[in-house]
């Protein structure tokens, strides 16, 4: 008897941040080796997504859904997930499948195995590369999320490691910590390009 493969889960790309160390340049619109890094970072999301949706105020012209923060929700990333969990919430009921994986618009070199590495968990998860947590490049449940995250406690401070904490991740580890790089500062900028031109 053959196995079917569980769907791919919807992947969502955060591409809501304001770039503040990047002088001003929108790093989803950064080039990287000759694409624009948003353009980059979705060609490697792609094969490993069912569906791909942004997290931003609009879709940068790639046709995709953008779903922006909503009124409730910390500011950040947070919120940007919550917005997420509170969208898929409406429509697939408890103890259906509402995982979804979440990557940076900053990651140039996302690795191609990111989806399978991290949904092989039965629980949520984060990534992990050199000791470190890497909690942009995680696995979500929806109701998990909305449940630890409720409308009264949304004025808190949270950080992505408190709600990975409040959900019950287990750490994913990988071992090429570059492949993880965000790229926050015109100097990782230019590593990015310096190892994108090496590539080719």
């Amino acid at each position: 008897m053959s196995l079917i493969p569980p769907p791919l889960p919807l992947v969502v790309l955060l591409a809501g941040g304001q770039s503040r160390r990047m002088a001003g340049q929108d790093k989803a619109l950064a080039d990287i080796g000759g694409e624009r890094m948003i353009d980059r970072v979705l060609e490697r999301l792609h094969p490993q997504a069912g569906a791909v949706m942004l997290s931003a105020p609009h879709d940068y012209a790639t046709g995709l859904v953008a779903i922006a923060d909503g009124p409730l929700g910390p500011q950040g990333p947070v919120g940007a997930i919550r917005a997420i969990a509170a969208q898929l919430a409406t429509t697939i009921p408890a103890g259906g499948d509402d995982r979804f994986v979440t990557c940076p618009v900053d990651a140039p070199f996302v690795p191609l195995d990111l989806v399978a590495r991290l949904t092989a968990s039965p629980v949520s998860a984060m990534a992990e590369a050199g000791g470190a947590l890497q909690p942009v490049f995680a696995l979500w449940r929806a109701h998990a999320v909305l449940a630890a995250l409720p409308a009264d406690r949304c004025g808190e401070r949270w950080s992505l490691q408190r709600l990975g904490e409040a959900v019950g991740v287990v750490r994913i580890a990988f071992d090429d910590p570059d492949a993880l790089m965000n790229v926050n500062t015109p100097n990782d900028l230019a590593e990015a390009q310096r190892r994108a031109a090496g590539q080719k």
